[in-house]
């Protein structure tokens, strides 16, 4: 695994490429309920109009893990944002979706903004799917591929309307590793971005 690159070199997903973490396929399982009950009938309908209710499904933990895995790395990337907004990288908010190396590459991304007067608008797009849940059965990382768009999502010089380069923004491939916490929530231990047009 490559090392993380600077955070005084953090711009957007832009800089965010080069960060590099390990993806393996997977898949996701659904599991569906049963309901062995007989469907009970009013006493004046007939019985060819009954008819049992459909079973509730019920999602297997690899499903489960993976949607609280995917909100968990979305929020990460508004809260970021909305941290963005003031370059506040003291914003208690990014602790509870990121942690460890996506923790510490966001808050030192963020104090080199406020240092060098600088500000984001706009918000990114993601659009996450969940390529990895491990173990299956008792999941506790979940490895999720992104296409995100930073095209609304820019830098400007703090106090004016100008942008900090002629970047556009963009379409990037973005890698993320997703742990279960001890206290049971998910938070986002590491992420890659890849460059601009990847996706």
């Amino acid at each position: 695994m490559h090392a993380l690159m600077s955070p005084a070199n953090l711009r957007r997903w832009g800089a965010l490429s080069g960060l590099v973490i390990v993806c393996l396929a997977g898949t996701l399982a659904c599991e569906s309920g049963d309901s062995g009950a007989p469907a009970s009938k009013a006493s004046n309908a007939p019985s060819a109009d009954a008819s049992p209710p459909a079973p509730s499904p019920t999602k297997s933990p690899a499903e489960v893990a993976g949607q609280q895995a995917t909100e968990a790395y979305v929020g990460m990337w508004q809260a970021m944002a909305r941290a963005g907004e003031t370059s506040n990288w003291q914003a208690p908010e990014l602790a509870q979706y990121a942690t460890g190396n996506a923790l510490t590459t966001i808050t030192r991304s963020l104090y080199a903004d406020h240092f060098n007067h600088v500000v984001s608008r706009g918000r990114p797009k993601n659009n996450p799917t969940v390529s990895a849940v491990d173990p299956p059965n008792n999941p506790s990382t979940v490895r999720i591929n992104d296409c995100g768009d930073s095209t609304n999502w820019l830098q400007y010089k703090e106090g004016t309307n100008e942008p900090v380069d002629n970047s556009p923004g963009g379409r990037r491939s973005i890698v993320a590793e997703v742990k279960k916490q001890a206290d049971g929530s998910w938070k986002v231990d590491r992420f890659a971005v890849e460059g601009l047009g990847s996706c």
